[in-house]
C-alpha cells in the first residue's frame, strides 16, 4: 500500500468512526494504529468532532498530512461494531487497499434494520417512556402514533440537511402540539406524560455521556464541541415544546 493510499484509507476510517459516534481516543488510536500497521515510524493524529487532521512519517520519506473536515454526525453503534471490528482485522492481516475500501464501503452502506422497524422502534420509545412516566394507556397510545409520525418528520428533516436546532424545534413543537390537541379533544387527561414520553426520542443522551467521557480522557476541544452541541439539541427541544404551550397559555387553556 503506497503512503498516499494509507492515509486516505485510514482517515476515511476515522471519519466514519467519527460520524457514528465513536470517542475522540478510539478515532484517533484507531488511525495511528492502522498506520503503524503498515510501517509508519510516527503518528500525530489530532480529531475534533468537526475535523480529523492525521500525519504519519515511513521510513527516511516525507511525512504524508491529510486533513478532512466532518460535516454529518450520528450514533449507529452496530457500524461502529462494524468498523471497529475492520480496524482489528487490518492491524492482524496484510489486507489490500481494494480489499479494505471495498470492506469499508459495504459497511457504510449496510442497514441492518428496515425503516418500517426504527419507526416502529421510535413509536414503542414514546408508548413505554410515558408508561413509565406514569402516564395511561391513552396516552401511550397518542405518544406511539406521535413518535411514528416525528419519527418521519425528523428523517425527512436530516436529509435535507437542515439546521440541528431548526430540526429540534420542529420536534418539540410537533410533540407538543399533539399533547395538546389530544388534551382539548379529550382523547387524555393531561398532556404532561406524553411530552415528556415522546421528546424523549430526541433527547441527546448518549452525546452528552461522550462528551462528558472526552472531557475526563483530557480532549478538551472535542468534550466542549459535543457539550455544546448536546446542549444546542436540548435548548431546541425546550424552545420547540414552549410554542404550543406558550400559545395555549396565551388563548387561556
Amino acid at each position: 500500500m503506497t503512503s498516499n493510499e494509507l492515509i486516505d484509507i485510514s482517515v476515511d476510517i476515522g471519519a466514519a468512526l467519527l460520524e457514528n459516534g465513536a470517542e475522540i481516543y478510539r478515532v484517533e488510536e484507531s488511525i495511528a494504529r492502522i498506520c503503524y500497521a503498515y510501517g509508519a515510524t510516527e503518528t500525530n493524529i489530532y480529531a475534533v468532532p468537526t475535523a480529523i487532521i492525521a500525519s504519519f512519517v515511513r521510513g527516511n520519506s516525507h511525512p504524508v498530512t491529510r486533513v478532512l473536515r466532518i460535516y454529518r454526525r450520528g450514533t449507529n453503534l452496530g457500524r461502529l461494531d462494524q468498523l471497529n471490528t475492520l480496524c482489528r482485522e487490518i492491524c492482524a492481516t496484510s489486507m489490500t487497499y481494494a480489499q479494505i475500501r471495498e470492506r469499508l464501503v459495504r459497511i457504510l452502506h449496510d442497514k441492518p434494520f428496515h425503516r418500517y422497524h426504527l419507526c416502529l422502534a421510535t413509536g414503542g420509545i414514546g408508548f413505554f417512556f410515558t408508561l413509565l412516566f406514569h402516564g395511561s394507556i391513552p396516552e401511550a397510545i397518542c405518544s406511539l402514533f406521535t413518535c411514528i409520525i416525528l419519527w418521519g418528520i425528523m428523517t425527512f428533516l436530516q436529509a435535507l440537511p437542515a439546521n440541528l436546532l431548526f430540526t429540534n424545534i420542529i420536534g418539540g413543537t410537533w410533540v407538543a402540539a399533539c399533547a395538546v390537541i389530544c388534551w382539548k379533544l379529550h382523547v387524555i387527561e393531561t398532556y404532561r406524560a406524553m411530552i415528556i414520553g415522546s421528546i424523549m426520542f430526541l433527547v441527546p443522551g448518549l452525546p452528552m455521556t461522550n462528551a462528558i467521557r472526552d472531557l475526563i480522557a483530557g480532549d478538551i476541544m472535542a468534550g466542549i464541541c459535543k457539550f455544546t452541541e448536546a446542549l444546542l439539541v436540548a435548548v431546541g427541544i425546550a424552545v420547540g415544546v414552549a410554542l404550543p404551550l406558550g400559545i395555549l397559555a396565551m388563548i387561556g387553556g
